[in-house]
């Protein structure tokens, strides 16, 4: 085997570690200076405080601010006295009868155990007046076909100036004024007519009296066609104002009738919620 390696006949000196001859001024490796107690955790160099000082990058884009660490938009607090490790000391909404946003949330309000009135659920209210927020703040609010008073009583508490509440029966009319007493509403706020919705809605078209939001809310089985009529005139609703009407899932409404224009509709469970704007 020629091109075999061939060992090394001889056996190789031991391994012989050189001694390391420190130098005059050189320091062995892994030593670290001492730095006084006050100063140890001071990063040495001074390469954070002077990184202000230094030349600027190759590219040119390097500009030092002083305020480097500013947290970004998404961040920022909600509020100037915004503490995120407090609770939430806001009254907790579990009833249907309860007051949902404003001045006046989480106070109970009164009503009847008779299964004709139908109060409109809490969620239906919440959703509603999200997209109606800035239409009922400082404008005028009728509640027609009112019943308990709890959608004009949310609406007034959510900063509605004046809420109208129209209703037929002397016993749900009592309600209404004892949840306005009840919650704190004084009287120039709220409005109660004890009234059908046709002839008040005949009074309202000869005072020539609008509101900026309507809400009108009767049983599912009433007629709809007398007081839509007066609707399509442009009665009780003012120019740009809102009509919403509260009905059964299945019931079918135009998109268009007279003045009005439908642009939206909620649908929650069995009920749903047609917006209307008035040309």
């Amino acid at each position: 085997m020629e091109n075999r390696r061939q060992t090394a006949t001889g056996t190789s000196k031991a391994f012989e570690r050189k001694p390391y001859i420190k130098q005059e001024g050189e320091r062995p490796q892994g030593y670290r200076k001492f730095q006084p107690r006050d100063d140890r955790f001071q990063p040495r160099n001074n390469r954070f405080q002077d990184k202000d000082e230094r030349s600027p990058r190759r590219n040119g884009t390097y500009q030092p601010k002083n305020d480097r660490f500013q947290p970004k938009s998404r961040f920022t607090p909600k509020g100037r006295n915004f503490k995120p490790w407090e609770k939430d000391n806001r009254p907790r909404i579990v009833s249907d009868m309860q007051v949902t946003e404003g001045k006046h949330r989480g106070k109970y309000l009164q009503s009847t155990t008779s299964q004709k009135i139908r109060p409109t659920a809490r969620r239906i209210r919440e959703v509603m007046f999200r997209i109606l927020f800035r239409r009922v703040r400082a404008g005028r609010f009728l509640d027609l076909c009112a019943g308990a008073g709890t959608v004009g009583i949310e609406a007034i508490s959510r900063g509605a100036i004046i809420g109208t509440f129209v209703e037929r029966s002397a016993k749900m009319c009592s309600f209404i004024r004892k949840n306005l007493e009840s919650v704190g509403i004084k009287e120039g706020h709220g409005e109660v007519i004890e009234m059908e919705a046709v002839p008040f809605l005949k009074n309202a078209g000869k005072r020539r009296r609008v509101w900026d939001v309507v809400y009108y809310d009767p049983p599912y089985d009433a007629n709809y066609d007398e007081v839509l009529n007066y609707f399509s005139r442009g009665v009780a609703i003012k120019p740009g104002g809102t009509l919403v009407i509260e009905h059964h899932a299945e019931m079918f409404f135009p998109e268009k009738f007279g003045v009005m224009k439908r642009w939206r509709v909620l649908v929650q469970g069995d009920t749903a919620l047609s917006f209307y704007e008035r040309k």
